[in-house]
């Protein structure tokens, strides 16, 4: 299959003699040493249609030695052949400059960022140098794609580079002082964890630094001074992701100051005439760029100019089929009739399997021949001769036989007539973007790492289970048994002090609440912490109690069985213009099933902005009208129904549905036609307020009710949806995002889908941090309205709202403005985004109310003013506003000053600016949402209980009240046979060694960290899991001390007593001691007592002892593997005899 690719490059070369164009390049080349302004040095190629250009342009690097500047007339057309050329070639030898640093409103196009162009320079030099290594069997010329602005930047001389060169191997002799040194003596800042390039940070043996030229940052482990590895690592996990012998860098990091300071050299003074400009559509790049001055001295190749050419292919764009299958099927019919070799792009695996599916299916129809083509079907230029006799067509297995898959995303298919050769990208037949595996790409990270996220800091907020909420103040080293552990010290009111060792580590975590929320901090020995954690759990239980109920009562009811998916419905799936996600397809996968089911689906669809919800919805709801039912569409506004009445019409276009929208906007005379269409059965999906609940609104044959976010609707609206939800399919959508541990929790109570991984296919949205300038405001805006499109402006506070306006309106008295904010009234702030939707205003200013619900496609800018005092889960909301169409999207975080920024605010601004993608690595700072999910999930009054005790143990608490409904009160719902084992449960077991067991701080020395590895090796369950931590510590900060070797040993301890009942384990004096529970505890000693008797019988030295409270029991030991082996058999041993029983 992965061949299929290197046969169409054969294909190509050969059929259409790419080889005589090489000869003609070389002896051109040659010929003209000295190059004038004349014909002589430009090479011309015309009909050269899609990624047909691609496939040429890697013929010339692979069949010459020469290197080539691509430069393009678009951002697009650059990343089209980019990403072919990363399939087509090999990628060290690709170089990237164009994109988001090119390609912003801030940079106009005679700008061209020197830090960007000087890491390119090294590369350069690095590829170049393999000439001169006799050794190097890797070529050596490069590609690199651009865009004209390459032709002003100022590059760097050879002897800037050369004079900081280093190199440097494993086993080489390297003192880590003096290097450590050298680092900073040469513009390198010292941090704790390296995210950007300039800084470099030390963990004893372990050097981290982020040197010019490289996409990753390096890190060196010494031995001695001796150097053991040298690896590449990620700046977001901090995970090493590649290993290297040896390694060339720049040991000098160069400020953008600097740079300007310097005299650098221009295009024609930095490249040698072994470079060749390959100008893509001349005609165009010299029309947008009009001062462009194209170097004399360099050889130019022109494809498709509009002049006359040295060589014309005649090939063809792809067809468009109108996202129709069948006439795609048709036309791969006609093709193989011709002898065509046809090759089908899909841009991955799980989307090559579905596009067979439904080609083949739709190839094997038999009355395919009598199908006509579409309207909607572009017919194709190529081979319009006329088909021969349908029989011939009713051949499928000829045209399967013709055709050749290729699992690689290619940007644009094409067809060549003479030789007949047809390249069909997915992407293209159904009319959808590429996807692109941007992960092969790397990027720099400016912004705050993982570790700054989720980092736990002295004078942060900390819940203790039992005490309360404190204040963390770090760690002090504890002794319990024989050895010292690291406790965390927790403040508490008046001057209290609290220490927890390690084995009741479980019982704290970080306080996370909603933004803005004061806390109280408790006091030790006060009564009042218990009675509010009581009173919580109560709640908690109540509101668990209805949800189960309302469950329980619907799975008793029956209702309509939706028939399995159609052709129709598998093609309608396939034609969505971005790919599934996995979460996707499985929410997809998820609703259907309970479609499917004679039990009414009640499922609740949770997924952050963009994430693709709305598209589950309009799948069953295609679901549900194919099956001859209506369906209503709930929204709690008027703005939101027209926008999914736009959304829902659009997707639907080319399907007989009829869709609906019943709101205010609609005049009465309309109003009673829908109604009276709806009760005819005309419309098969009505979308609107809660005005479609009144009692004149009656359904013909209702089958599916879609709510988007219920919690919205006021208490009579949810009394009428209850009743209506008794026997119809209802999907319920909402997007603030309901944590993954809540999932688990409800998992029984209700029935949830929760979509977490963002589209990989979407455009990134360009983010740029920039302070306050009317330039910039007006380009941003004038850009977007040029392309046809809207712009938010938002604003931190109402009050100089006003002020904003009268600005903007000076600076652009053509452009319309509108207002919208919160304290307009509702109707007013209706009216002003009715207007704003129906293109009556181009730019609205307004607070940060359209944060959530707010989904415009024609929105493709967002201005967001004060942007450091907005927190950083509202602005990654905010932006969220934008980029849902196929245009590119666009973000301004406008600041006034730099200057007045800390350092840390500009951290966080800048972790947007890098974190361009939905849901990348923004989780951490979603605490805010995922407490209104929970909210709205379980009720207002929930919130309440969250801030008091932060989600962690609101979480657990909830865990505890489901637990206990299905045990106790639920138990014939969800078939329990029998009671949960709470006798073996030990969650505060105690671990006492003769050794110190614990992480030093000379091994890792920022608490954070300490206390983010302490959780997660208290936590694991798994030896497996254990074996990653410790890949990962010995990654980031190198070998493990003893202390942390005797930790781990006292983790795997815990892992093989946990639920064993066993409440402490002591080593002393070689022997192994486990401690059981109180005499009291009456059901452990009558289950687990007898298994335990007949475990010790196989060991002689072993013996229980019993003192007034409890019992223990005895082993001789000879070393730690001898203690842990005891401990997993006699694990094992009580898992089997409870399970059986």
């Amino acid at each position: 299959m992965k061949n299929n690719i290197k046969y169409l490059c054969e294909l190509i070369r050969d059929k259409l003699k790419f080889r005589n164009i090489i000869n003609s390049l070389d002896n051109k080349f040659k010929e003209n040493s000295d190059y004038d302004n004349s014909s002589k040095n430009t090479l011309r190629i015309k009909g050269l249609n899609g990624s047909l250009k691609s496939f040429l342009l890697a013929e010339f690097w692979k069949s010459t030695d020469l290197n080539f500047i691509i430069l393009t007339n678009s951002s697009e057309e650059a990343d089209n052949r980019f990403y072919d050329l990363m399939t087509l070639i090999d990628n060290d030898n690709l170089i990237k400059m164009f994109g988001k640093k090119f390609d912003t409103i801030a940079n106009p196009q005679n700008y061209l960022n020197n830090s960007l162009v000087f890491d390119s320079a090294l590369k350069w030099m690095s590829i170049n140098r393999l000439n001169n290594d006799k050794k190097n069997t890797k070529k050596s010329n490069f590609i690199t794609i651009a865009q004209p602005n390459i032709l002003k930047a100022k590059f760097p001389s050879i002897d800037i580079i050369t004079g900081y060169h280093k190199v440097i191997k494993k086993g080489d002799f390297l003192i880590q002082d003096e290097f450590i040194k050298d680092l900073a003596l040469n513009g390198f800042e010292r941090v704790d964890f390296v995210s950007q390039q300039g800084e470099f940070s030390v963990r004893g043996g372990i050097v981290d630094f982020f040197p010019m030229g490289w996409d990753n940052p390096l890190r060196i482990e010494f031995y001695g001074d001796e150097i053991e590895t040298i690896r590449e690592f990620n700046t977001i996990s901090q995970r090493s992701i590649h290993f290297y012998d040896i390694v060339e860098f720049n040991s000098k990091y160069i400020s953008q100051s600097e740079i300007e300071k310097n005299n650098w050299l221009s295009f024609s003074e930095y490249f040698d005439t072994n470079t060749v400009l390959v100008l893509i559509n001349p005609d165009e790049i010299n029309s947008i760029y009009d001062q462009l001055d194209l170097p004399d001295k360099f050889f130019k190749i022109e494809i498709n100019p509009f002049a006359n050419s040295d060589y014309e292919f005649k090939s063809f764009e792809q067809p468009k089929f109108g996202e129709k299958i069948r006439n795609f099927a048709l036309e791969l019919k006609r093709l193989s009739l011709f002898d065509c070799d046809i090759f089908i792009a899909a841009d991955s695996p799980n989307g090559m399997d579905r596009l067979k599916e439904i080609i083949y299916d739709e190839l094997d129809v038999n009355d395919i021949s009598d199908i006509s083509f579409d309207e909607s079907y572009n017919e194709l230029k190529p081979f319009k001769t006329i088909l021969k006799t349908s029989d011939s067509l009713d051949d499928s297995n000829r045209t399967k036989e013709k055709i050749h898959w290729i699992v690689d995303s290619l940007a644009e298919g094409f067809l060549i007539e003479n030789p007949e050769i047809a390249l069909f990208t997915e992407h293209q037949i159904l009319n959808r973007k590429r996807i692109i595996d941007r992960k092969s790409t790397k990027t720099k990270y400016r912004g705050l790492s993982l570790t700054e996220l989720r980092g736990l800091k002295k004078g942060d907020f900390i819940v203790h289970t039992d005490k309360g909420i404190g204040i963390f103040d770090g760690f002090e080293k504890v002794k319990v048994g024989n050895g010292l552990m690291d406790a965390v010290k927790i403040l508490y009111a008046e001057g209290d002090i609290l220490y927890v060792n390690l084995n009741y580590l479980s019982k704290v975590q970080k306080y996370r609440a909603q933004e803005g929320v004061e806390v109280k901090i408790n006091r030790l020995g006060s009564s009042e912490w218990q009675r509010k954690k009581q009173r919580a759990k109560d709640k908690i239980k109540q509101a668990a109690r209805e949800l189960i109920k309302l469950y329980a009562e619907r799975k008793k009811q029956k209702g309509f069985a939706f028939s399995p998916d159609s052709l129709w419905q598998k093609e309608f799936e396939s034609s969505f213009i971005y790919e599934d996600t996995p979460d996707q397809s499985k929410a997809t996968k998820e609703v259907k099933l309970d479609m499917e089911s004679e039990n009414p689906m009640d499922r609740l669809v949770c997924g952050d902005v963009g994430f693709g919800k709305t598209e589950v919805a309009i799948r069953a709801c295609f679901k549900a009208v194919e099956n001859g039912k209506q369906v209503a569409v709930l929204v709690p506004t008027t703005i939101l129904a027209q926008q999914h009445y736009l959304t829902f019409k659009d997707r639907l276009m080319n399907y007989p549905i009829n869709v609906d929208v019943l709101s205010r906007f609609r005049t009465s005379n309309e109003q009673k036609k829908i109604i009276e269409d709806v009760k005819n059965g005309k419309i098969d999906i009505l979308i609107g307020t809660h005005r479609i609940l009144s009692k004149d609104i009656q359904f013909k044959d209702l089958g599916l009710l879609v709510i988007d976010e219920e919690h919205r609707f006021g208490v009579s609206a949810k009394e009428k949806l209850k009743a209506l939800k008794i026997n119809v399919d209802t999907l319920t959508l909402t997007a603030t995002p309901i944590p993954r541990t809540l999932n688990l929790s409800l998992m029984g109570a209700r029935d949830l889908s929760i979509m977490e991984t963002a589209p990989r296919n979407r455009l990134p949205i360009i983010t740029e941090v920039v302070e306050w300038d009317d330039k910039i405001i007006q380009k941003a805006i004038e850009f977007e309205l040029s392309r046809n499109g809207q712009v938010f402006f938002v604003n931190d506070r109402i009050g100089n709202l006003d002020n904003y306006l009268r600005k903007l309106q000076m600076l652009m008295p053509k452009i319309r403005f509108g207002l919208a904010h919160g304290q307009m009234n509702s109707n007013e702030l209706e009216r002003a985004m009715e207007k704003f939707l129906s293109r009556k205003f181009d730019v609205l200013l307004s607070t940060k109310i359209i944060e959530s619900g707010l989904d415009i496609p024609t929105v493709n800018t967002i201005i967001i003013n004060a942007a450091d005092k907005f927190g950083l889960a509202e602005l990654y909301q905010l932006r969220g506003r934008v980029g849902r169409s196929n245009e590119q999207a666009y973000c301004y975080l406008i600041v006034d000053s730099f200057k007045t920024l800390t350092k840390n605010s500009l951290k966080r601004l800048q972790s947007l600016e890098e974190f361009t993608e939905l849901g990348s690595g923004l989780h951490l700072a979603m605490r805010d949402m995922e407490i209104r999910g929970t909210g709205n999930l379980l009720g207002y009054e929930q919130s309440g209980f969250i801030n008091d005790m932060g989600i962690e143990l609101y979480h657990k608490l909830l865990d505890e009240a489901i637990t206990e409904l299905k045990l106790e009160e639920f138990r014939d719902v969800f078939k329990l046979s029998f009671p949960s084992k709470e006798y073996l449960k030990n969650p505060d077991l105690v671990i006492e060694l003769e050794k110190n067991g614990l992480i030093p701080d000379y091994y890792i020395n920022i608490e954070s960290e300490r206390f983010y590895y302490y959780k997660r090796l208290y936590n694991v369950q798994r030896s497996d899991e254990i074996e990653s931590i410790i890949k990962e510590m010995i990654d980031k900060y190198g070998k493990l001390p003893n202390e942390t070797h005797e930790l781990l040993f006292a983790i795997r301890l815990r892992m093989f007593a946990n639920n064993t009942g066993i409440q402490k384990i002591q080593l002393k004096n070689g022997h192994l001691i486990l401690v059981l529970p109180e005499l009291n505890n009456s059901v452990f000693y009558k289950n687990v007592e007898p298994i335990i008797n007949d475990f010790i019988e196989n060991y002689d030295s072993a013996q229980i002892l019993e003192n007034d409270s409890s019992k223990k029991v005895i082993f001789s030991i000879n070393s730690k593997e001898e203690a842990l082996e005891i401990l997993w058999k006699l694990k094992n041993m009580i898992d089997i005899v409870e399970q059986s029983s």
